[in-house]
C-alpha cells in the first residue's frame, strides 16, 4: 500500500470490499464506529462516506443510517436496462428463446481488453423470439473464472441477468454502452428470417459487478422493435429548467 495512502480511502476500499465480498448487505458501519475502528476523525469517517455514496454503492437515509444500495434499474445515457421478459410482458407477447452456441472458448483480442482478463470466457449465442418472430440475437462472453457453470444452466427458461445476481451473487452495478443503426449481412439477416440489408440496431455493452467487467454482449435487434416499448419514466423535476430545455 502507498506510504502517502490517504485514511479515508483505507475506509471507502474496506467498505467496498466489504459490499463485494457479501460481509455487508444491508446496513454500513456508522461514522462513529468507522471512526473508532480506524483511528480517524469523524470527519473522515465522513469523506470516506461521501465518496461512496459518490460511487452509488450506498445510500444515506436521514434517522435510520447508511445502507448498501439496492438497484433496480440500470441507466446509461437515455436507456433504461430491465429484464427482457418484462418488455415482452409490457407488449403482452409470448417470449421464448433459442442457444444457438454454447461453450468455452480463448478469447478473441477485443475480448480479453474490454474484460480486462486473457484467461478463458464463455460463448453464448442466443436469438429471442416474441411470438415466434425472430427480434433480437446476441452473442455473449462471460469471464470463465466468475461464470463457468453458465453452461450447465437453463439459458432458454432463465434470464442470465437473474443468474448472474442471485445465483453467482454478482450483482451488475455498472454498465458501458454503445449503439449505432447498421443494416444486416447475409448470414445474421437469415437468423431474422430477412434480407441482407435489413436495418438493425447494433448494442455493444459491458457490464461490471462493481469494479470488475464480467460480461461483454454484442446485441442485434430488430429496427421497427428498438423503441417499441412501456415503462414508467424516472424523472426528477430537478432536471429540467424553466423554459424545458
Amino acid at each position: 500500500m502507498a506510504k502517502n495512502y490517504p485514511k479515508y480511502e483505507k475506509i471507502r476500499d474496506y467498505i467496498i470490499q466489504g459490499i463485494e465480498s457479501k460481509n455487508f448487505t444491508h446496513a454500513i458501519p456508522s461514522e462513529n464506529q468507522l471512526a473508532k475502528t480506524f483511528s480517524v476523525s469523524r470527519m473522515t469517517a465522513r469523506k470516506a462516506l461521501d465518496k461512496i455514496v459518490e460511487q452509488g454503492f450506498i445510500e444515506r437515509i436521514p434517522g435510520k443510517g447508511t445502507f448498501v444500495k439496492k438497484k433496480n434499474y440500470y441507466t446509461s445515457g437515455f436507456f433504461k436496462i430491465r429484464p427482457f421478459r418484462k418488455w415482452a410482458e409490457d407488449l403482452n407477447v409470448e417470449i421464448t428463446s433459442e442457444i444457438l452456441e454454447s461453450q468455452v472458448i480463448d478469447p478473441p483480442e477485443n475480448i480479453d481488453k474490454m474484460l480486462d482478463h486473457n484467461g478463458q470466457v464463455v460463448l453464448i449465442r442466443q436469438l429471442w423470439f416474441f411470438d415466434k418472430k425472430p427480434v433480437r440475437y446476441a452473442i455473449r462472453y462471460l469471464r470463465a473464472d466468475m461464470c463457468a457453470g453458465i453452461l450447465w444452466e437453463n439459458l432458454q427458461g432463465r434470464s442470465i441477468h437473474d443468474i448472474l445476481i442471485n445465483k453467482y451473487h454478482l450483482p451488475l452495478t455498472r454498465v458501458s454502452q454503445s449503439m449505432t443503426a447498421i443494416v444486416l449481412e447475409k448470414e445474421t439477416a437469415r437468423l431474422f428470417q430477412v434480407d441482407p440489408g435489413y436495418p438493425v440496431f447494433r448494442i455493444q455493452r459491458v457490464q461490471y459487478s462493481f469494479e470488475k467487467p464480467v460480461t461483454y454482449v454484442e446485441y442485434f435487434m430488430r429496427g421497427e422493435m428498438a423503441f417499441m416499448d412501456t415503462f414508467t419514466p424516472m424523472l426528477d423535476n430537478s432536471d429540467f429548467t424553466r423554459n424545458g430545455e
